[in-house]
């Protein structure tokens, strides 16, 4: 008993002490000591929980914040607190892998991750040849860790127990709608239909509307599916009107690049639902490019003749987006990718060095290009492309390796979701992931958001979620297969 109220005064001395610490630092505007609370659960979520570790960065990716905003003038910067738990739960599933020799060995003969190993082995020869090594080699871990994490060991809890892949994107759902709240109170204030506010009303948590935006659109064809596989009335309920305010939230956000990207992923969409074959597709897209390519003098004519600038008018604002004579968001992308493909073409096959391209490219701008945005010395962020920016900086055999990933996940993707061995609810889910892959596929011709843990997590997540399910289907067609 005189033990037991022994420590029972030592934690409240150590809690008293802990508190007025943090308070004269708080005074003093620093906040890293706040964080220690925080980085102790963490610490016991990885040695004893890290199942629900796992959970907890999904639910926290869309809430993360650059650590520069809790302490300013630090010379580095990472999302706090996801990335460092990323860290965490690596290095314990590396340990783990080596320990006990484990490793799902089906993976080495799947082409979607043999593509990632592709294109991470490719990431880190180009980080040796780099410009910039030790910006090279930050970008490498961040994607290592990302795909590690988010890919492989998302893999192994989805074929652990496939509740897990409804714990997963429940979570993630759960973290953005906390910042989707938080940015329309925030532009109520300021002005609901005003661009400008809209702009920034997804600070902290997200760099600006646009990946949050590219959030968005990630989670609305998921929380559909969830709605409709409820079983639940009142949670159905509660999911429908989810998805509908996720969809309003998007059309406040003004971002006209995730606007364009859920389009795209309800085409594909629309192509599943009708059972439109792929060669209809194919013929469709030449007849397409052949009209393009007949008439393209009259229609970049018309292009250049449309001089509506992005505004809160929601019709204005979709006219702006075929702006490419006075709009100066447009035009800047114009000028990143000239600048992206001219770097490219002088390093062809290694590039500049990964991550590189938002520190070299200024060089490489030409006059007629450049904006009323543009910067003499570059330092107006990165390409504004995951294509060209990846080309730019890593060469095309990384382009290659990062284009197979796509291809092979649509692939696998679009076989799961005609299997007659899938169920229902598991058909839907996987069409809610390929949707939202989809919505990012176009997206990323437009803005590049994978350094990002809040799209990160997504898109390799959905990636993991539509390999699980077809990994259940073959133990399912192997296990009958040993039953008859």
């Amino acid at each position: 008993m005189q033990r037991s109220r022994i420590e029972i005064w030592l934690v409240v001395l150590f809690s008293l002490l802990f508190i007025a610490v943090n308070s004269f630092l708080l005074y003093r505007q620093s906040y890293l000591v706040s964080a220690a609370p925080f980085l102790l659960l963490v610490t016991v979520w990885v040695f004893f929980a890290p199942t629900k570790l796992f959970f907890a960065l999904a639910f926290l990716a869309p809430l993360s914040i650059p650590l520069r905003r809790l302490v300013p003038g630090l010379p580095f910067d990472f999302w706090f607190p996801t990335e460092p738990m990323l860290v965490f739960l690596l290095i314990m599933l590396i340990l783990k892998s080596l320990k006990e020799g484990y490793f799902r060995r089906e993976l080495l003969v799947h082409p979607v991750f043999l593509s990632m190993l592709f294109y991470l082995g490719w990431l880190l020869i180009t980080t040796v040849t780099s410009e910039m090594p030790l910006v090279s080699i930050k970008y490498f871990l961040v994607r290592f860790w990302f795909i590690g994490v988010f890919f492989y060991l998302a893999y192994m809890l989805f074929v652990q127990d496939s509740k897990n892949i409804n714990r997963f994107l429940q979570f993630y759902i759960l973290g953005l709608l906390i910042v989707a709240v938080l940015s329309l109170i925030k532009q109520a204030q300021y002005g609901l239909f005003d661009h400008k506010v809209a702009h920034g009303a997804s600070a902290p948590f997200f760099i600006d509307h646009t990946s949050y935006g590219a959030a968005l659109a990630f989670a609305i064809p998921v929380a559909i599916a969830l709605a409709v596989n409820a079983s639940n009335r009142i949670f159905k309920r509660i999911l429908w009107v989810l998805s509908a305010f996720f969809v309003v939230a998007l059309l406040l956000s003004y971002s006209r690049a995730a606007w364009l990207s859920l389009i795209a992923g309800a085409g594909v969409w629309f192509l599943i639902l009708f059972k439109i074959r792929f060669r209809s597709i194919i013929i469709t897209l030449g007849l397409m490019l052949a009209v393009f390519f007949t008439f393209q003098d009259d229609i970049l004519w018309r292009l250049e003749r449309n001089t509506t600038d992005s505004s809160g008018d929601f019709t204005e604002h979709v006219q702006s987006i075929i702006n490419i004579k006075s709009d100066a968001s447009n035009l800047e992308r114009i000028n990143r990718w000239d600048a992206a493909l001219a770097m490219f073409r002088e390093r062809p096959f290694f590039g500049w060095g990964p991550g590189t391209y938002q520190f070299q490219y200024a060089p490489f701008q030409m006059s007629y290009n450049k904006t009323i945005i543009s910067t003499n010395f570059g330092t107006g962020g990165n390409a504004h492309s995951e294509y060209l920016g990846l080309m730019s900086e890593a060469g095309l055999p990384a382009l290659i390796g990062f284009v197979l990933i796509i291809v092979f996940i649509l692939v696998a993707g679009l076989r799961l979701i005609v299997n007659p061995r899938v169920g229902r609810k598991e058909r839907n889910i996987a069409i809610a992931c390929l949707v939202g892959l989809v919505t990012y596929i176009f997206h990323g011709f437009l803005n590049n958001f994978l350094d990002a843990d809040k799209i990160a997590a997504v898109f390799w997540g959905f990636m993991a979620i539509i390999v699980a399910l077809e990994r259940k289907v073959v133990q399912g067609a192997i296990e009958e297969s040993k039953g008859a």
